[in-house]
C-alpha cells in the first residue's frame, strides 16, 4: 500500500464487507484504503481498471479507440512512476471507483523467517466488458491466459503464496462461480511457518486452516 492510497473518500461500508468474514477485522479507514490499493495495483500490474463513468457505467476502452488507450496507458505509467496519486486519476476524469466488483478473498502475512514481510489482503474479481488485461514490462515481461491448473505445472515456476492461491481457484470452472464462493466463504489469516529440514527449507500452512483460510 503506498500513503496516497489513503486519499480517497471514506467508504465506511467497506469495513464490514472486509471485516464481516475475516478473524482479522480492520477500521474504516484502513479498509477503504485496502480497496484503493487493490484497485491502482490491477490497474499498474494487468491494465485492467475498476472504474465507473459518472453514469454508473464501467470503463470501457474500445479495440478501435486508439486515444482512450494511449490515455490510460499514460495514467498507468504515471501510477507506476508515483507521479500521480490515485485520488488524481479519479478526480481529474470524474471516475468512481468500482469497489463493488472487487470480492475479498483472503489475508495472508509473510512468515516471520523472512526478513521483508507484507501484510497483504487478496481479492478476486470480474474482468469487466470493454477491457483486456495487459502486462506491465516492469514487473512482467508478457502476460498470457491460464486455468489455474496449468500454471500449476512444473514449468511454471510460482512463489508459495500464490501457488496455494490457484490451489483454491483450481475447482471452479467458471467465474461466476468463483465469485459466489468468494462472497461467503470465512477469510482465515495465513502466516505460513518456515522450518530448515535436511533437505532444505519447508514451507507449510497450520494444518487446522490449511483448507479452510
Amino acid at each position: 500500500m503506498r500513503e496516497d492510497d489513503r486519499g480517497v473518500a471514506l467508504d465506511a461500508d467497506l469495513a464490514e464487507t472486509l471485516s464481516s468474514r475475516s478473524d482479522t477485522p480492520v477500521q474504516a479507514a484502513e479498509a477503504t484504503a485496502l480497496y484503493v490499493c487493490a484497485t491502482r495495483e490491477l490497474f499498474e500490474e494487468a491494465g485492467v481498471f475498476l472504474v465507473r463513468e459518472p453514469s454508473g457505467q464501467l470503463l470501457t476502452v474500445g479495440d478501435t479507440d486508439v486515444a482512450a488507450q494511449e490515455r490510460l496507458e499514460s495514467l498507468r505509467l504515471a501510477l507506476q512512476a508515483g507521479e500521480l496519486a490515485i485520488d488524481d486519476v479519479l478526480h481529474d476524469n470524474t471516475w468512481l471507483p468500482a469497489f463493488d466488483r472487487l470480492v475479498p478473498f483472503s489475508h495472508w502475512i509473510t512468515p516471520r523467517a523472512v526478513h521483508a514481510r507484507f501484510d497483504t489482503r487478496f481479492f478476486v474479481a470480474e474482468l469487466p466488458p470493454g477491457q483486456s488485461a495487459l502486462h506491465d514490462s516492469i514487473e512482467t515481461s508478457e502476460g498470457v491466459w491460464l486455468s489455474p491448473s496449468r500454471a500449476l505445472e512444473a514449468d511454471y515456476h510460482t512463489v508459495y503464496a500464490t501457488a496455494q492461491h490457484l490451489h483454491r481457484l483450481s475447482p471452479f470452472r467458471r467465474v461466476a462461480d468463483l465469485l459466489e464462493f468468494a462472497r461467503t466463504k470465512p477469510i482465515a489469516m495465513v502466516s505460513p511457518e518456515v522450518v530448515d529440514r535436511g533437505e532444505g527449507r519447508q514451507v507449510f500452512i497450520r494444518p487446522e486452516i490449511a483448507e479452510t483460510w
